[in-house]
């Protein structure tokens, strides 16, 4: 590895810890960025992003954990203790309970969220927050963002190129 690739994988980790937090920053623009620039290989490149993006999302992961206890999430949810709740957001509580219940079931938790780092539905974000207020082990639900986010950007750098000559596009 040189001192090129070492930049390049601090660098890549940032962004990653930013993209997952701010997700209107996107992490595969980067990779692909970076893979026609050639500043680094593939691999650099796309395991700083999957590491960052897997650091942001712990941080997702534990703001939820441990946010019940901040003060001003306290004071929230007294004033709004007692409201009327109108049917579009009965609904939206419904579908987050049901799917509260699917990511932090023990069958179910650490695939959903793997799905979710590889192809990115669920909504890699939404799945993290929903983690975070489940009883899963945050060492699992790293290693499986950590796994999948790895092979996603792996994916995205390496492009049609490990596609077999069959399935590529027809005029490339």
């Amino acid at each position: 590895m040189t001192w090129g690739d070492v930049i390049a994988l601090l660098t890549s980790i940032g962004f990653g810890v930013v993209s997952a937090v701010f997700p209107v920053i996107n992490a595969e623009a980067y990779v692909l960025g970076s893979q026609v620039t050639a500043v680094a290989g593939t691999v650099p490149i796309a395991v700083g992003v999957a590491m960052g993006q897997t650091v942001g999302k712990l941080l997702l992961f534990y703001g939820v954990r441990r946010g019940k206890d901040f003060p001003f999430v306290r004071r929230h949810r007294a004033r709004s203790h007692g409201r009327p709740v109108g049917g579009f957001r009965r609904g939206v509580r419904r579908l987050g309970r049901r799917l509260l219940r699917l990511v932090g079931s023990k069958r179910w938790g650490l695939p959903i969220t793997f799905v979710a780092a590889v192809i990115g539905l669920p909504p890699l974000y939404a799945v993290a927050l929903l983690a975070g207020a489940t009883r899963m082990r945050p060492q699992w639900f790293a290693l499986a963002v950590l796994l999948g986010r790895t092979l996603r950007f792996v994916l995205v750098a390496l492009g049609l190129g490990i596609l077999p000559p069959g399935w590529r596009h027809p005029f490339s």
